[in-house]
């Protein structure tokens, strides 16, 4: 049997002392995540207690397999743990239905995936517009936030493109933009720069801190970069264990 653990890095202040800008809060309460066939049962994470404050940057280290991304779902309302609690905001989701779990992660949560998870047949527009088209936002303010939103990304010039006109940093900005269009409280990045050079890579991280830095958003990262873990306020690390009886 796999089991996950926790460990903390902090610097600075400690998150019940950082509660600035609109960000949303996080609290992990004993989480547990298994996976379960009729032979084999693995436990991707177990009894994970960790709190992130309003406003903080924080990173998940560990290794391959360690449930790094199975921790940012169960964050993100992507995934139910199978057991403990997620509560954001001071609110439990332990009983929430799957349409207030919906409503929070169109109108709270962003995600950047390592990915870009763009639509290949929309253009770069229409892409950063689908968040707002889930939430019924009209059509003449859809588009002008979506402008706003590519132009903060340095794209505004390439909002009739299709992602494969544009390289790999660029795409991994269309989803910053597609992001944050609806103005999120927590942002959730999972190894936001796993496929990007290092000159693209610092270019995301600075667009990740200026948000964090500007807007007070809450943002959650993932990554296996250790100098992009160390320019965030604190590392979380999993590590997978051995079975064990």
């Amino acid at each position: 049997m796999m089991t996950g653990v926790a460990e903390v890095d902090r610097v600075g202040t400690g998150p019940a002392e950082r509660s600035n800008g609109r960000g949303m809060s996080v609290r992990l309460e004993g989480v547990e995540k298994v996976y379960r066939t009729d032979r084999i049962e693995t436990v991707a994470l177990s009894d994970i207690h960790l709190e992130v404050a309003r406003g903080e940057f924080v990173s998940i280290m560990g290794p391959s397999g360690s449930g790094k991304s199975t921790l940012l779902h169960i964050v993100g309302l992507l995934d139910d743990p199978t057991g403990g609690d997620v509560v954001l905001d001071g609110q439990s989701m332990r009983r929430a239905g799957e349409r207030a779990l919906a409503r929070i992660r169109n109108r709270d949560v962003g995600f950047i995936f390592q990915t870009f998870q763009l639509v290949s047949d929309l253009s770069v527009q229409d892409n950063v517009e689908l968040p707002l088209i889930y939430r019924r936002t009209p059509s003449r303010e859809r588009s002008r936030a979506a402008r706003e939103a590519l132009e903060r990304v340095g794209l505004g010039q390439r909002r009739h493109h299709h992602p494969s006109q544009l390289s790999g940093g660029q795409q991994q900005r269309v989803a910053i933009a597609r992001a944050v269009v609806g103005q999120p409280r927590l942002l959730l990045a999972d190894e936001p720069t796993g496929n990007l050079d290092s000159q693209m890579g610092e270019e995301i991280m600075r667009l990740l801190e200026e948000y964090n830095r500007e807007a007070g958003v809450t943002i959650v990262m993932v990554t296996h970069d250790q100098r992009l873990a160390d320019r965030t306020r604190r590392t979380v690390r999993l590590f997978d264990g051995r079975q064990v009886q």
